[in-house]
């Protein structure tokens, strides 16, 4: 009798291959060797999904997304999401299955998302792939958002797969903004590298320099920002390059608002590169209100003698930035409308109290539309009670785009006694495909159920569930049917309509 084979396939020894692979290789190869090692990584949060933005084997994918069908349930935006994320992870093979499967033809703007989604995540054999043909039918143009992408991640291995795939055209690959792009992003051997050839077939003048340096000073050390000066000579700093800025002026805001620890030095650099009593503008101040440590450069900012005005208390709204906002508020600076509509979206509550307790002005509606843009629910009722928003004309808006709040806020609301309209409130749900917030618009609100523009707005976005669920109520075809579903892209929602009878188009 042959003797039995140890288990070498011990618990131990299984962790330790995991930490060596990618949590997507465990959850769609390691987990599958045996019973006992799906339920060693079941329930774990690191494995509880695969992440489609990350490498995936390309056996797994295949078989999730090749099959007949597997696209039938997705809209046309998620099947162009899907082809993004797949060019985000990089490999290759997944994103030829997926541009068979999706069905989706590859125009100029899809080619460019997919073409921005490697180059930013750094896959250069992807990123070839992807912009070759874009090279070979635009040289100039077409290549510049994905290139400026990964000069600004660092990634300059993407040009040196372009050079070795595609030297013919290697003239295109240059240009200053992709040099501007990776000072920005503070990656110096990138920025060295692409100026480096830049400087071999680009004429520099003054401006670009210029450039070059306001770049530097945002995204690298003081160290950096010396040499680069040093290399480009007798650049004026006080050159007017826009709207009667200088060079000199740019640098300065740029210093103040850089993400490097050593910001305060290189103000200090930059001001003792300009002449005596040069003029302190506002935007060194509104650069540094947009830092998480904002309080302590205006602080400093201020006390040097730069001047402040209501950009630096938007941009403190912006970044969420309530203590620079206190500060600034006190010196007796306002937000824009723009702003508060902006903390009205994002739910900043306490900082429109702030703006109000100072003296600031709000506008009732501003606030109002701007909680309702963002769903935010104490903001608006604060507007309401406190700056007197006109309940009506708040209700239309919140009402016609359910996407704003939840079914929860909805019949809160409700209960309070806000008007809404059931109609719009139903198309609204029926667009998302939210069947919980559609049955309450009918059931609740009195929406009718027969209304064939719900038809419509579900076909538009490829939700079956919805249009099942009108039919059996009696609802009637959508004169716009066939074309509302080939728009979604959406295989399922057409095949249904087709299993159903509806009729087909005239023409």
């Amino acid at each position: 009798m042959a003797a039995t084979l140890p288990n070498i396939w011990l618990p131990a020894l299984v962790e330790r291959f995991a930490s060596f692979l990618h949590p997507n290789e465990v959850i769609c190869t390691l987990r599958y060797v045996n019973k006992a090692t799906a339920a060693q990584f079941r329930g774990r949060p690191e494995f509880a999904s695969v992440r489609l933005s990350q490498p995936v084997p390309p056996h797994a994918f295949a078989a999730r997304w090749a099959a007949p069908g597997a696209m039938r349930d997705l809209t046309l935006e998620q099947r162009k999401k899907l082809l993004c994320l797949t060019a985000t992870s990089g490999v290759m093979s997944n994103l030829e299955v997926a541009l068979e499967a999706v069905g989706v033809a590859v125009d100029t703007e899809l080619q460019s998302d997919l073409s921005r989604s490697a180059c930013k995540a750094g896959h250069s054999s992807m990123a070839c792939h992807l912009l070759i043909p874009v090279l070979i039918a635009e040289p100039n143009q077409s290549c510049i958002p994905s290139l400026e992408e990964a000069a600004t991640a660092g990634h300059w291995a993407v040009w040196e797969a372009l050079q070795r795939d595609s030297p013919i055209y290697g003239a295109h690959l240059w240009s200053p903004d992709y040099v501007v792009a990776a000072l920005s992003g503070g990656h110096l051997e990138a920025a060295e590298y692409l100026l480096e050839r830049t400087l071999a077939i680009w004429p520099m003048s003054d401006r670009i320099w210029g450039r070059f340096l306001e770049a530097a000073a945002g995204g690298c050390g003081l160290p950096t920002l010396e040499s680069l000066h040093q290399r480009c000579g007798s650049v004026p700093l006080t050159m007017v390059v826009e709207n009667e800025r200088t060079i000199g002026s740019d640098l300065l805001s740029s210093a103040a608002g850089s993400r490097t620890a050593d910001w305060q030095a290189k103000v200090e650099w930059a001001e003792s590169q300009l002449p005596p009593g040069f003029t302190r503008d506002s935007e060194a101040c509104a650069a540094a209100a947009a830092r998480p440590d904002a309080e302590l450069r205006l602080a400093w900012l201020l006390a040097r003698g730069y001047p402040a005005d209501g950009k630096a208390a938007d941009a403190a709204i912006h970044a969420h930035n309530v203590a620079a906002l206190e500060l600034l508020l006190a010196r007796g600076l306002r937000p824009t409308y723009f702003a508060i509509a902006a903390a009205a979206c994002y739910g900043r509550l306490g900082m429109l109290k702030e703006v109000r307790r100072h003296g600031g002005r709000l506008n009732a509606d501003v606030v109002a539309w701007g909680a309702v843009d963002g769903g935010q629910v104490p903001v608006l009722e604060w507007a309401v009670e406190e700056l007197g928003a006109q309940l009506q004309d708040v209700s239309k808006l919140l009402f016609s785009d359910v996407s704003r709040c939840s079914l929860g806020t909805l019949k809160r609301l409700h209960q309070q006694g806000w008007p809404c309209e059931a109609r719009k409130a139903a198309l609204g749900a029926a667009k998302l495909g939210d069947m919980a917030t559609l049955r309450w618009a009918v059931e609740e609100l009195g929406a009718s159920p027969q209304d064939a523009s719900l038809m419509d707005a579900a076909a538009r976005e490829g939700r079956v569930e919805v249009m099942v669920w009108l039919r059996e109520r009696g609802c009637p075809w959508g004169k716009d049917m066939f074309d509302c579903a080939l728009h979604s892209g959406c295989g399922a929602a057409l095949e249904w309509l087709v299993e159903q009878g509806c009729p087909m188009p005239v023409s």
